[in-house]
């Protein structure tokens, strides 16, 4: 059994925290007063068109079966490193080149008889290797998909098998999943070499909660957040291995996610989405949910919740998060982009086609969003 968050605060101590809890969010405004005056790569924007997307580049993908994912990769290709597409249906999963002409060809396809894909798992410093992960429901196998440096065939090895609950890449070439639930858990670090081959592996000290899903805090590289069944946070130092805090957060929204974390002035900025919140009177429906955590005192506060505009429907289906955008497909068939310093919903991308969108993901080589569709169509676009 999953231990409750502890026993109620006294009078004093609630008093106490309400101290901190002011002083977090006068550090916040701090913080995103200064992040917002080093912003100097985006272009101006009015308040009636804060953001805008812009369709570059659009194909299909061929597959008798469901499209489950895109993502953008690097990859080598005569010496030198371009950046490449990934599909990802539940049968194939295939690695598409640009031409000169805005189109793109289908360089390399790997198949899959047996189990049927889920995901794809990006390693960000690692070329010409891909990770993805395979299972009905839940994950079973993590396998790694490559092609051989002499005649290019293609390539899977088995990475991990067992009752997968997460899994993430990390920057260093690195790969965290979590096996099993409560006290029979294994989180482990797999660290590839630089072609890809796997390198070491370390075991990080588990929770006895079962982890939903991992986030890399960008400013700390040797620090990793988990979320949980029980509504926690756990921290761990990846150099050590340790579990250093666990952080109940607010049980309004269960089975939070995490996305992204960031380090700035001793504290932990961290976005959430919320797939199983239902729509309030006052907030409307939340989708993502910017939380500031104090990793000395474990103490936390919620200082930004990203709710749908006016007019617009659903909730939460799948997301995706990078810097200070985050966006999202709804179970409308929409897909919302908002941006985490505006505090606001900046674009809105209607079904195209007829079609409603399934898929939405950052470019990793580069500041454009993919959005995808079940039948295999990929659009790529610009946001300005």
């Amino acid at each position: 059994m999953e231990e409750p968050p502890g026993k109620p605060l006294s009078c004093a101590e609630k008093e106490k925290l309400k101290e901190k809890l002011a002083f977090l969010k006068k550090e916040y405004s701090k913080t995103l007063a200064r992040l917002k005056t080093e912003i100097t790569d985006l272009p101006a924007r009015d308040s009636l068109n804060p953001g805008s997307l812009q369709l570059v580049s659009k194909f299909k993908n061929p597959s008798s079966s469901c499209s489950v994912d895109v993502s953008a990769v690097w990859w080598e290709r005569a010496a030198a490193k371009e950046p490449c597409i990934i599909t990802a249906c539940e049968d194939v999963v295939s690695l598409w080149k640009p031409l000169d002409t805005l189109q793109w060809e289908k360089v390399h396809t790997w198949h899959f008889t047996e189990v049927p894909v889920l995901q794809i798992v990006p390693v960000p410093d690692v070329y010409n290797l891909i990770c993805v992960a395979l299972g009905n429901l839940e994950i079973r196998e993590i396998r790694a998909l490559l092609c051989s440096s002499g005649d290019e065939s293609e390539k899977q090895v088995l990475l991990k098998s067992g009752n997968i609950k997460a899994v993430l890449g990390l920057t260093k070439r690195r790969l965290v999943s979590s096996i099993g639930t409560f006290c029979n858990q294994q989180v482990q670090i797999m660290t590839f070499a630089e072609d890809g081959g796997s390198k070491d592996e370390q075991l990080l000290m588990p929770p006895d909660e079962t982890i939903l899903a991992f986030a890399e805090v960008q400013g700390m590289q040797d620090a990793l957040l988990g979320t949980t069944t029980v509504n926690n946070i756990v921290i761990w130092n990846l150099k050590t291995g340790q579990l250093l805090k666990k952080v109940h957060i607010d049980d309004s929204y269960q089975a939070s996610v995490c996305h992204r974390a960031y380090s700035e002035m001793g504290l932990l900025f961290v976005v959430l989405s919320h797939p199983c919140a239902k729509e309030s009177q006052v907030f409307g429906s939340p989708v993502f949910q910017l939380l500031v955590i104090n990793p000395k005192t474990a103490q936390s506060v919620g200082i930004l919740l990203c709710c749908l505009p006016p007019g617009q429907a659903g909730r939460f289906l799948e997301g995706d998060v990078k810097d200070h955008v985050a966006a999202a497909v709804l179970t409308s068939g929409t897909i919302a982009v908002w941006d985490l310093l505006l505090g606001h919903c900046t674009a809105v991308l209607p079904p195209a086609s007829d079609q409603s969108w399934s898929l939405v993901k950052w470019s990793g080589t580069d500041s454009h969003l993919l959005a995808g569709q079940k039948d295999g169509n990929v659009f790529i676009y610009r946001y300005f």
